[in-house]
């Protein structure tokens, strides 16, 4: 079912289809008033041996766009995928308690990179890059982090924190773009959808 707001004017030409149940990249083209419909593509995520962090987010944006574009010929298809990364660590979602309490302990008091892919396909016509931004966090005692933990917040979070909620009580400063640290690059998509001619308050308008 597309997503849509009665009563107010949408951005987008037509409803793309997201290919995440990431409810921030929903609240995402919700907030932007882009229609949109969600398709769960099933992807092993499983990084490659020495698979670096922006090489994994891009061929899994890649990889989740692909399977649904598949099965959408002519559709507008968006997918992304984020993790963070620390010295030699790549932190996606937490298996565990103690494995969110590995992860913040790596970033506590000191700073880490957000790498996000992007992917919008349509048919044979694929357009995907990776945005980084660099988060610096406070630091943190044991006892704070296993407090953050128990909220529950920090498990289904790559790098096991979530910015857009309590995590950001935790945050000194991020360089680059908020967007892309809650998993969706914005501003770059804006910029692409402006390119391919994608949203209505253009029309008429030089680019």
């Amino acid at each position: 079912m597309t997503e849509t707001i009665p009563g107010l004017p949408e951005t987008a030409l037509q409803p793309l289809i997201l290919a995440s149940s990431s409810p921030r990249r929903r609240h995402w083209l919700e907030a932007m008033r882009i229609p949109f419909e969600i398709q769960t593509p099933q992807v092993d995520e499983t990084p490659l041996l020495d698979e670096e962090p922006g090489d994994l987010v891009l061929r899994l944006a890649e990889l989740k766009a692909e399977v649904v574009a598949r099965r959408n010929p002519g559709r507008w298809v968006m997918a992304a995928d984020t993790t963070v990364a620390v010295d030699h660590h790549t932190l996606n979602k937490p298996e565990d308690v103690e494995d969110a309490v590995r992860m913040l302990t790596l970033i506590q008091g000191r700073a880490h990179q957000v790498h996000t892919g992007f992917c919008l396909q349509k048919n044979d016509l694929t357009h995907s890059f990776v945005d980084t931004a660099q988060v610096v966090f406070r630091p943190l005692t044991e006892a704070q982090i296993r407090w953050y933990i128990a909220t529950r917040e920090p498990m289904d979070k790559a790098g096991s924190y979530a910015i857009q909620g309590i995590g950001a009580l935790f945050i000194e400063g991020v360089e680059g773009s908020f967007s892309t640290v809650m998993g969706l690059p914005v501003e770059r998509m804006g910029a692409l959808f402006l390119q391919l001619g994608l949203l209505k308050p253009w029309m008429g308008f030089p680019r």
